[in-house]
């Protein structure tokens, strides 16, 4: 069984004092690392002095973003290596307001991603619900094209560190209600795409997330489906009590089907 990944990604929210009131709250109160994996990605200022703050706490501090280069005049980036040397071990890339607002290629977040995996770190690639017809060994399966155009150049043995998550752009920012059934149907076709390119085996055991409006009130539905593995979650991980509120529910949903 894969293990669950609860992500909150705090945008461009929290200051960095905020930022460490937000990690000492959490001292004591998160569940086991065996049970669940849980992470916070915010602004790069918030990043290292998060890092020393949350040692011997089941928590990763995780990069909103990473260059696809490690050194240069690229003013106002992050390398994916100072990331990796300064303790971080997740970037999220190609995030939707990335691409709609930075104008992100699929070409430059398919660089990101092999930078990044080459620091030794592990992406969480975001992807929409691009689709296109493909055929594979004779059969004619809908593809996330995005998400091929992304992993090009990634071989196999490095495709098997990589997360997913699931953006359908309906549902991110916008505050409405996600849909569990369409979250399924969008990450079960995501792990189909991973088994078309790769092998079904890898397909399996890759974690993929579904972001997009998750709450307190959806996330026990979401989390129930079976090609949901975590959830990268917006404005409703910038309060403590309702980011443990989702951690704990995924932990006893997780303890029942284990």
């Amino acid at each position: 069984m894969r293990k669950p990944f609860v992500v909150a990604n705090w945008k461009m929210h929290k200051s960095v004092d905020e930022a460490l009131d937000f990690i000492r709250s959490l001292q004591g109160r998160l569940p086991d690392a065996d049970l669940v994996e849980c992470g916070v990605a915010a602004n790069f200022l918030a990043l290292y002095p998060m890092l020393q703050e949350v040692k011997g706490q089941p928590l990763e501090i995780i990069s909103q973003n990473a260059y696809a280069e490690y050194e240069g005049a690229y003013t106002g980036e992050v390398s994916p290596k100072a990331l990796a040397d300064a303790g971080i071990n997740y970037a999220l890339l190609g995030h939707i307001e990335r691409r709609k607002l930075f104008n992100e290629t699929d070409d430059l977040v398919n660089r990101k991603v092999i930078a990044t995996l080459q620091a030794g770190m592990t992406p969480i690639i975001c992807t929409d619900e691009t689709m296109i017809q493909k055929e594979f060994s004779g059969s004619v399966h809908y593809v996330f094209e995005q998400l091929i155009n992304v992993l090009r150049g990634v071989s196999f043995d490095q495709v098997k560190n990589i997360i997913i998550s699931y953006e359908p752009s309906w549902a991110v920012g916008v505050g409405q209600h996600a849909n569990p059934n369409l979250a399924e149907e969008g990450c079960r076709l995501i792990r189909q795409t991973i088994a078309d390119s790769y092998s079904y085996e890898v397909a399996d055991k890759i974690r993929i997330l579904y972001g997009g409006s998750v709450n307190p009130e959806n996330i026990k539905q979401i989390m129930n489906k079976p090609d949901i593995d975590g959830v990268l979650i917006g404005r409703a991980s910038l309060d403590t009590d309702n980011f443990l509120s989702m951690i704990n529910t995924v932990v006893e949903l997780y303890k029942g089907a284990k």
